[in-house]
């Protein structure tokens, strides 16, 4: 059941949808559509989009009689509205929204709109720089063995698109970014987690605490019934723990995670898992690789017991568990070769992360569009563990003035770097797409990037 103080709330509003995507714009529209129908109520709305109609995919819009405004974007737009619910991809900074502010219009995003539809179910929301799609789908793996779960965000469905489809005793997981984030006003996890921050999207923000901020929203109405939980490890993280712990007013509870102190409420030490400094279970047999996902592991676990699953149920999920598509994603072994798809990997951070996975000989294909991201950080990990870098895309000559090693090279086309990266390899080596940029120079996004690095693989294979 739909919240019908929302849905009356939404009837005095002249709504406009900023952005025509499908995964957020069209969803959002659809939803309204769905809602007129079902209640025979008018809501009014436009859906807006600076892209002229031929250049957008407007196919699964169920409105066909939707008021559109395309192309060029101007104030005139904003005549008499009173609610933008914006796609996360649009930033705030653009003219047409900072006169909306000027206008006092309210504005809100795709995930503050569904979950002022639904705020009775209990949700967990995870944000962060890297782990994010990799913790959800592992929390989502262990509830689900327990009892009905439902992933959605920045991951899988978008939260609008399911709306219709929720059951009253479902958990809601949520994988939310940034830019998600940057608009919520009622938004309420029950359980929420920051799983790290570094470098990223600084294209958008100012700085690295500005973007911080935005992540932060994630607890903004969590009360004394919720948990947030935060990486003791990281230093941006430790720095808003201490911060917490101080403030008297806070009233959630704070819990922290540690691959290396004691002191965090969960820690990992010599393959074992402990909870309040008691044993829970090993994670010897674990199926991925890295110190970062033993981070997203510890994460998972503790989110898992504050929602009260068994902690059998959570140790068979974690153990079983194998990771998800284009994050070190095993694709093939050709003779004694390991391929591994890691087109995921948009920061820094995430490339750094897969280079500690492995020791050595690591043949690394990096590049893409760059999102304003110092790389020099990886000298050091790159001088010590990579055979062989090739710097691939757009950002290839940004990357190579950052980045200070002799083993480097620069092929700008995706497919000739595959070859020249596979043409290397002898025996023990690792082939590692990370490529720490976005994908938006060649790609649609970073599945298709991902994809496309597996059938150069395949085809490898196959012609071997």
């Amino acid at each position: 059941m739909l919240n019908k103080n929302y849905i009356n709330f939404l009837k005095k509003q002249n709504i406009l949808i900023l952005g025509a995507t499908p995964r957020s714009g069209i969803s959002i529209a659809n939803v309204i559509y769905d809602i007129n129908k079902s209640e025979n109520i008018n809501i009014n709305y436009g859906l807006s989009d600076s892209k002229e109609k031929e250049k957008l995919n407007l196919e699964d819009l169920k409105d066909k009689n939707a008021k559109l405004f395309f192309g060029n974007q101007d104030s005139s737009i904003l005549e008499n509205i009173t609610l933008i619910i914006i796609s996360p991809g649009i930033p705030q900074s653009i003219s047409l929204i900072e006169e909306a502010k000027k206008r006092k219009i309210k504005i809100i995003g795709e995930i503050e709109f569904a979950y002022n539809l639904l705020p009775d179910r209990n949700y967990i929301a995870i944000t962060g720089t890297d782990g994010k799609t990799t913790t959800v789908n592992l929390i989502y793996s262990i509830v689900r063995s327990y009892k009905k779960a439902r992933l959605l965000g920045n991951v899988g469905n978008t939260f609008s698109k399911e709306i219709e489809n929720i059951e009253e005793d479902e958990d809601i997981i949520l994988e939310l970014s940034s830019f998600q984030l940057e608009t919520i006003e009622n938004f309420h996890p029950h359980i929420s987690a920051i799983l790290n921050i570094a470098e990223d999207h600084l294209d958008r923000y100012k700085n690295i605490e500005d973007y911080f901020d935005a992540k932060k929203n994630i607890y903004k109405n969590q009360n004394e019934n919720d948990f947030l939980i935060l990486n003791y490890d990281n230093i941006f993280t430790n720095r808003l723990y201490n911060e917490l712990e101080k403030n008297k007013e806070e009233k959630f509870n704070i819990l922290t995670f540690s691959t290396k102190n004691k002191n965090a409420t969960i820690y990992y030490d010599n393959e074992e898992i402990f909870y309040q400094n008691k044993k829970l279970f090993s994670i010897e047999n674990k199926k991925l690789f890295g110190m970062h996902n033993v981070e997203n592991i510890l994460v998972s676990v503790l989110a898992s017991l504050k929602n009260n699953i068994p902690v059998n149920y959570i140790e068979n999920a974690v153990n079983n568990f194998k990771g998800i598509e284009h994050r070190l994603e095993l694709v093939a072994t050709i003779n004694n070769v390991m391929y591994i798809n890691d087109s995921k990997a948009t920061s820094m951070n995430a490339v750094k992360s897969a280079l500690k996975s492995f020791d050595k000989n690591i043949i690394l294909i990096m590049g893409g569009r760059n999102k304003n991201i110092d790389f020099s950080p990886l000298n050091e990990i790159i001088n010590e563990r990579v055979k062989k870098l090739i710097l691939t895309g757009e950002a290839a000559e940004s990357l190579n003035y950052m980045i200070e090693s002799d083993k480097k090279i620069i092929i700008k086309d995706f497919t000739d770097a595959f070859n020249y990266a596979s043409s290397l390899t002898i025996c023990g080596d690792i082939v590692l797409l990370s490529p720490g940029c976005a994908s938006f120079d060649s790609f649609k996004n970073y599945e298709e990037r991902g994809k496309y690095f597996k059938s150069l693989v395949y085809k490898l294979k196959d012609n071997i």
